[in-house]
């Protein structure tokens, strides 16, 4: 017997002598066994645990559904909201659009009522008087037969005094003062605590704090004890550029006390001089003077005199300083000549008025047409594009203004 065959037999009786196994356990058992098992329960766990978690795409969807619905309702509104801006701003600009409207129309129906009768309406702003600029913007006023002029210094907060020229309709004066020439101080004394010069942009400084009265050509100005005119140099000088810019026509001024003795300024000792009034003819040169509120009008520089009118129209060409500044554009020069008593200004290089700012060039011409009125001269100008424009003919000599910065003056 070869030896694998033995170990085959052996094997097998081997496997016959085992004990036969038998599983007396029922099925019931059996199934309860497998399910107490922990390592099934276990694999269980981890199978569940490998499933998809479906709870964040859900939230997702949800989410994703609610800007749906809500972003196009957003952008609805606020288009809604832009229309109804534009809406807003287009009623606003018809509004002011209709005010202007209303406002020119009043304007022109106020123009004419005071033809025909001694008052008018006045402005919320205002129970002391209306008042505006002219339709057309100048800043030199001139002659009419329908108007009279009162003139007065106005003071600013920088210490300068600014010559304003409040055009009275003329039926109106007559009615108050029973003349059609009154002079310059009862034009004051009538209408000067009338002006809210605050209104206008400037300080409060009129009526003067004194009785002023005229005695033919010469004004007459007496001042309280405890008044504040002599407080300093500044002061005194803005007293006396005031009284230069509003007693127009009068020949001079002189300064007493309450009872009519000669008084005494602190900064100058005792006054016994008149103080010569000149009017028109103040031989200065105009420049751009600019208001808090933006508003420009034409002054001279602290009063500064020239000795020819040659010498300040070329003055004009420069700014003096910070508070004054020149009308003459930069790129733009003239020289000057007299013709027969006329003042001929011709620009070096042909002027083209709208090619400037309207504001700018009114101020250049009527700055030029002031200066030359001070030397009580007409102006001719030359090398300008334009033959006429906004009311001047270039063609031959220009009016000579009467005043500066006019604006109508209506009283209740």
């Amino acid at each position: 017997m070869s030896k694998k065959k033995w170990d085959e037999e052996k094997i097998d009786k081997t496997l016959r002598e085992m004990p036969t196994i038998e599983d007396r356990r029922s099925k019931e058992d059996v199934l309860q066994r497998l399910k107490n098992d922990s390592r099934l329960v276990a694999k269980q766990s981890k199978k569940k645990a490998s499933k998809v978690n479906w709870m964040p795409i859900i939230v997702a969807a949800a989410a994703v559904l609610l800007l749906t619905i809500l972003v196009p309702t957003f952008l609805n509104q606020t288009e809604q909201t832009a229309m109804d801006k534009i809406t807003s701003q287009d009623a606003s600009e018809s509004m002011k659009i209709e005010s202007r409207s209303i406002i020119s129309e009043e304007s022109a129906e106020s123009t004419e009522s005071t033809e025909s009768t001694e008052s008018t309406e006045s402005t919320e702003s205002t129970d002391k008087v209306m008042f505006s600029n002219a339709t057309e913007i100048h800043y030199a006023a001139y002659a009419d037969s329908t108007q009279i002029p009162f003139h007065i210094g106005l003071a600013t907060d920088q210490a300068t005094i600014i010559p304003v020229t409040f055009l009275l309709p003329k039926k109106q004066v007559i009615s108050d003062l029973h003349s059609s020439e009154p002079d310059a101080v009862a034009l004051y004394n009538m209408y000067a605590e009338k002006i809210d010069e605050e209104a206008l942009g400037f300080t409060a400084y009129h009526p003067y704090d004194a009785e002023v009265s005229s005695e033919n050509d010469q004004v007459v100005m007496k001042f309280p004890a405890h008044h504040s005119y002599d407080l300093a140099s500044a002061t005194l000088e803005m007293l006396n550029l005031s009284v230069q810019a509003t007693f127009h026509g009068m020949d001079e001024v002189v300064f007493f006390q309450e009872d009519g003795s000669p008084i005494t300024f602190d900064q100058v000792g005792e006054v016994d001089e008149p103080l010569v009034l000149s009017s028109n003819i103040t031989h200065q040169a105009y420049y751009r003077f600019t208001q808090k509120n933006a508003e420009q009008l034409l002054s001279s520089n602290f009063g500064q005199s020239y000795a020819a009118v040659e010498e300040a129209l070329k003055a004009m060409k420069e700014t003096p300083n910070d508070i004054y500044s020149s009308v003459v554009p930069e790129d733009v020069d003239f020289a000057v000549t007299e013709e027969q008593g006329i003042i001929h200004v011709k620009f070096t290089q042909q002027l083209d008025l709208d090619s400037l700012q309207q504001e700018d060039a009114m101020q250049l011409i009527e700055g030029i047409l002031l200066t030359a009125a001070s030397f009580d001269q007409q102006v001719q100008f030359g090398h300008i594009v334009q033959e006429n424009w906004m009311g001047f003919d270039f063609t031959q000599p220009l009016e000579k203004p009467i005043g500066a910065n006019p604006k109508q003056l209506i009283i209740e």
